[in-house]
């Protein structure tokens, strides 16, 4: 085994992982303490916050590096999905001049580094593949919710339009109402005060309580099947393997 590989086992290993993903979990409270501190005039740990990001800079620098360095296809590796979340990880840091400090708060991006652990890849495989297996469902539901959008809205309008003409007296104003009950979000900025909104309000509820559980039961079930068929499969690779 030569230099190159040995780095690559160790970049790769569950400790050196392990310990990207405290740093990036570190990273992402620091960046939740700072944007509450910048309300301070004067903050008398500023120069902490900047010497942790110069910190991480490093850091994080050196594993991207280690990783170019490891991988055959240096060119696909850096262009590739998991390639720009390892530059966006580190490019923000860069940004200490104050001209440019406005491009750090694209540093919230690395977060989503924590699904380059294999854990992780397998199970947004998985989801992946569930929403592929019911993506026709989810396109009849959206476009079947959208209906109800514009008919909760035009029924909403009909009922309230005289009572309260600030908010339902057009079926476009009437609009918000309606996603938000439908959605059985409910903000109470806006509600029904006659008898026949209250009533078709009730109804546009309890349809809204339907919509949000169809989409939750077909991914539940395609989730389950893309589970049973990855296990299956692995099982026949270990038969085969025998």
């Amino acid at each position: 085994m030569d230099r190159k590989e040995r780095l690559r086992a160790i970049v790769e290993g569950s400790v050196f992982t392990g310990i990207i993903q405290f740093l990036i979990l570190a990273s992402a409270v620091v960046f939740v303490i700072e944007s509450d501190r910048q309300q301070l005039e004067m903050d008398p740990y500023a120069t902490h916050f900047i010497v942790l990001d110069v910190v991480f800079l490093v850091l994080f620098s050196i594993e991207y590096a280690l990783r170019v360095y490891i991988e055959p296809k240096k060119r696909d590796f850096v262009f590739s999905f998991y390639g720009l979340i390892d530059l966006i990880a580190i490019l923000p840091s860069l940004f200490l001049v104050p001209g440019f400090r406005v491009l750090r708060i694209l540093r919230f991006l690395r977060i989503f580094r924590i699904f380059k652990a294999t854990r992780f890849i397998l199970a947004v495989d998985r989801l992946g593949a569930a929403l592929r297996e019911i993506q026709q469902e989810l396109l009849a539901l959206v476009i079947l919710s959208l209906m109800f959008v514009y008919l909760a809205a035009c029924g909403i309008h009909f009922f309230e339009r005289n009572a309260q003409p600030e908010a339902f007296g057009s079926i476009l104003d009437s609009m918000w109402w309606s996603v938000v009950t439908l959605t059985t979000i409910g903000y109470g900025d806006v509600y029904p005060t006659t008898s026949g909104g209250r009533l078709f309000t009730a109804l546009v509820a309890l349809v809204g309580v339907g919509l949000i559980a169809i989409p939750s039961g077909l991914l539940a079930s395609a989730l389950t099947e893309a589970r049973v068929e990855r296990e299956q499969m692995e099982e026949d690779e270990a038969e085969n393997e025998k």
